[in-house]
């Protein structure tokens, strides 16, 4: 018996000190991935992560990982190769934030490339016409001994930029745009398509221009030369990288769009250009908007290629063979997995927190700036979550990934991939199981229903909310609040004037309008002090979070968002200094059935505003962590993370 006991409290203690170390939550703190084994995916520096190349930095003879933060959370990092796990992910460190001789501003967008002597070198986007180059010093991770390269020969400034290396050469190549004539004057946040539809000025489009060096080392100059016609894609060329087949060596150059070209090198330049393709020779496209690439080899065990962009990275495998027109063909894209890694779902995430797997157990599900619909599930206990990597959402058996394309988007044809997608769940038909309603960057209001069962969720492909028979149109990316409401199921969304408008449900695809809300004062609630695209924006939530029976509004907002009017609204107007996307309470000073409400307020943490980022940030309350039994709030932040904030350090 004494035994029993002793071992029993063995386990017990063993149960406890696992509990005690996996704890995801802590307030104030992005959510930590929940992975068993403590590797998870990938979280990047901030909302774009630029992969800047790869090298062997340490002892180990494998390449570790450079990736540049951007504007939001400025940051240059190396990342420590550690291993491939069983499917050939590869698996790095936390990154390593590096000393730059220059302010490092996430600016200017930067390359690396490792000499035969194995020294690295970075260089830095200045201007147009400028790179500055410096020399990493491994014993103290910094960048030392800053040069200027002055870049001649380019008919305009360059945009982005790469260097590799060829036989006893190295070959800078730099991204140059054609010159276009505007017909028509854009204002800021506006756009104008004709009355046929059509963008009208002509769709920017950018070449290949570069120059070979012998010395890296001696560079004061580049005399740079055309090496392709200004028309190898629209918008941008991200980034370059260099793979070789059969003896042959490629320049492969990302877009921004995301297919990624190949083009064989030369001792005067660059061949005309074929593509990175699958299996079934269809162009590879990268899962976000940019493609900033880097090769990685580790000799008899794997060689690919890292794609980086907004919200994204992943690892596309070679094939180590051409097709039948010479294409490149690479396996689909793994994902780039990391030790102890933040839980992370893109950019600009948008989470909604419910059982969706019919476990008992608050999942989160979330959309993101990729158009995508991603599922976190929950494999700890609702006090203590565990989310485990994403897994993207199908609809009708097909990935969802809501793009607008040429035409949809407020912004233009330039903003064709970004889908803004920003779910919640809510059981819409009332069959007992959850379903998914969304707003986008298309001013969309769809719903995907849930044919499936309560242990094993399907959704049926997305169908349009109607109001009088016409599609419900709003404010673009913008969550729908969703509550049942005295009774009846409730949806508030932007409207045209960029107020706060409730609906009723008819039935699964048909609303009714009820009008505009209200404030106490009998004034609309309006979302924005600017038109074009700061209009919407908005992340509902109905919900009582004051525990007074009634159902209040959480709102999370941009920056510039001014609710609920121009002149003294917020979070615009309070007149402080780090102003950010914030969280904003409304509490309902009337009923469930006439819902009035008080002029907002900032959601603070320990006293001070929550301030997240510049675009928007996104709540959402549910019973998770803490005490287990108050409200509690994740917020998604543009930078791909899931702020976690616990009641008692709440107020407003």
């Amino acid at each position: 018996m004494r035994k029993i006991v002793f071992l029993t409290a063995l386990i017990y203690a063993e149960v406890f000190a696992v509990n005690a170390q996996t704890s995801f939550l802590k307030s104030g703190e992005p959510i930590k991935n929940g992975a068993p084994n403590g590797i998870g995916n990938l979280a990047l520096p901030s909302l774009t992560g630029a992969v800047m190349g790869t090298a062997k930095v340490n002892d180990d003879d494998y390449p570790d990982l450079f990736m540049q933060a951007d504007i939001r959370q400025p940051g240059t990092f190396l990342y420590y190769f550690k291993e491939l796990t069983a499917a050939g992910e590869p698996v790095f460190s936390q990154g390593i934030q590096l000393k730059l001789p220059f302010e490092d501003t996430g600016e200017n967008k930067a390359s690396i490339i490792q000499t035969t002597n194995q020294d690295i070198y970075g260089f830095w986007r200045f201007g147009g016409k400028l790179l500055k180059m410096a020399v990493l010093n491994k014993k103290n991770n910094a960048f030392e001994n800053l040069q200027t390269i002055n870049v001649n020969g380019l008919p305009t400034g360059f945009t982005s930029f790469g260097v590799v290396a060829f036989q006893n050469k190295y070959l800078f190549l730099f991204t140059v745009a054609k010159a276009l004539k505007d017909n028509v004057k854009m204002a800021v946040d506006s756009v104008y398509y004709t009355p046929e539809g059509f963008w009208p000025n002509e769709l920017a489009e950018v070449g290949i221009y570069g120059a070979f060096v012998d010395d890296i080392t001696k560079i004061k100059a580049l005399d740079a030369k055309p090496l392709t016609e200004l028309d190898q894609t629209y918008f941008g060329i991200s980034g370059y990288t260099d793979y070789t087949i059969d003896g042959k060596q490629y320049v492969l150059s990302g877009t921004r769009l995301g297919n990624m070209h190949a083009y064989q090198i030369h001792h005067n330049g660059l061949d005309l250009h074929s593509y990175v393709v699958d299996q079934y020779a269809i162009l590879q496209r990268s899962p976000s908007v940019g493609s900033y690439l880097a090769h990685f080899k580790i000799p008899g065990k794997t060689e690919g290629i890292f794609v980086s962009g907004e919200g994204s990275i992943v690892y596309y495998p070679s094939a180590n063979k051409l097709d039948a027109k010479g294409n490149l063909v690479f396996g689909n894209p793994l994902a780039v997995k990391q030790q102890s890694p933040l839980l992370h779902g893109g950019s600009l995430v948008v989470p909604s927190l419910a059982d969706w797997d019919g476990d008992g157990l608050i999942d989160l599900i979330s959309g993101n700036s990729a158009g995508k619909i991603l599922f976190f599930k929950n494999a700890g206990t609702n006090q203590n979550p565990a989310y485990q990597d994403a897994v993207a959402l199908k609809a009708g058996g097909e990935e969802i990934q809501i793009q607008p394309g040429y035409r949809e988007d407020i912004q233009g044809p330039h903003e064709a991939r970004w889908g803004y997608v920003c779910p919640v769940v809510y059981d819409w038909n009332g069959d007992g199981l959850p379903d998914i309603l969304t707003g986008d960057s298309r001013g969309k209001f769809m719903v995907f229903i849930n044919v499936g069962t309560k242990g094993n969720p399907k959704l049926a492909v997305e169908k349009p909310l109607f109001v009088k028979g016409l599609n419900l149109h709003g404010g673009w990316r913008s969550v729908p609040g969703v509550a049942n409401m005295a009774g009846k199921d409730a949806y508030v969304i932007l409207d045209r004037d960029n107020q706060f408008h409730l609906y009723y449900k008819i039935d699964a695809y048909n609303v009714s309008d009820a009008g505009k809300l209200k404030l106490t004062d009998g004034s609309y609630i309006n979302g924005h002090r600017r038109k074009g695209g700061q209009y919407g924006r908005a992340k509902t939530q109905i919900v009582d979070w004051d525990g007074d029976g009634v159902k209040d509004l959480l709102i999370g907002t941009g920056r510039g968002a001014s609710i609920p009017n121009p002149i003294n609204g917020l979070p615009y107007n309070r007149k402080k200094k780090n102003e950010g996307a914030a969280v904003l309470f409304l509490k309902n000073a009337g009923s469930d059935e006439n819902p009035i409400f008080e002029f907002p307020k900032m959601m603070k943490f320990k006293g001070k505003d929550i301030l997240l980022g510049a675009h928007e940030c996104a709540p959402a309350a549910a019973y998770i962590g803490g005490d287990g039994k108050s409200l509690n709030l994740v917020v998604g932040t543009e930078y791909g993370t899931y702020m976690f904030y616990d009641r008692k350090d709440l107020s407003w």
